[in-house]
Order: C-alpha cells, then structure tokens, then sequence
C-alpha cells in the first residue's frame, strides 16, 4: 500500500475552543454558542469531502460534554480528539490561522 499524498488526505483538524465555540472562561470554560459561522462552515467543508476531527486541550473527561454540544448545535464531525499537546505555539506546514472569520478559512481550504 502506497502512502497518501497531501492532496488524499481528507481529514481536517479543527480546534473547539474560540474556534467552534465560545466558551465562559475560568474556571470550568463551559461550552456556550457556537462562534458565528461555525456550523455552516463545517458543512461546506463535510461538503468539499473533507472530514472534521474536533481536536482540544480538554481532557477526555469532557468527552461526552464535547459531543453533546455539537450534536446539540448539529455540528457535523467525524472524531473527537481531547489532550491535544499543551503549547505556547504550533509551527505546522500546513495550518490555517482561524482570526474569528470562517469564510478566510474556506477560501484557503478550496
């Protein structure tokens, strides 16, 4: 089996917290609404065949909270990743800066 290239591989990360949805800071950083934009940008992504993994520093604990609430808002995922590496910065070749607008990151999806 050949490995996949850049242009096979279908998943896309997606941070939840300020990215997917606002939250109500410490101490518990309770899920609230959604950030604007979220939900429908994730169904054009769904759409351009990609599949979302939602991934958090969040520990496993908050699994079924994570998942309840984009189930709630009918955010499409495939996966749920908690415990991401703690950092103070990612340096990636492949990452998209999320400013707080869904439609740049769209444009730089497509």
């Amino acid at each position: 089996m050949k490995p996949l290239t850049s242009k096979q591989l279908m998943w896309v990360g997606i941070d939840l917290d300020e990215t997917l949805a606002h939250n109500s800071g410490l101490p518990n950083f309770e899920l609230a609404e959604p950030v604007e934009g979220a939900k429908e940008a994730l169904e054009k992504i769904v759409d351009m065949g990609f599949k979302p993994i939602i991934y958090t520093a969040r520990p496993y604990s908050d699994y079924n909270i994570i998942e309840n609430w984009l189930d709630i808002n009918k955010i499409p995922f495939r996966r749920i990743i908690c415990g991401k590496v703690l950092l103070r910065w990612m340096i990636d070749d492949k990452a998209i800066n999320f400013s707080g607008n869904w439609g740049e990151v769209l444009a730089k999806i497509k």
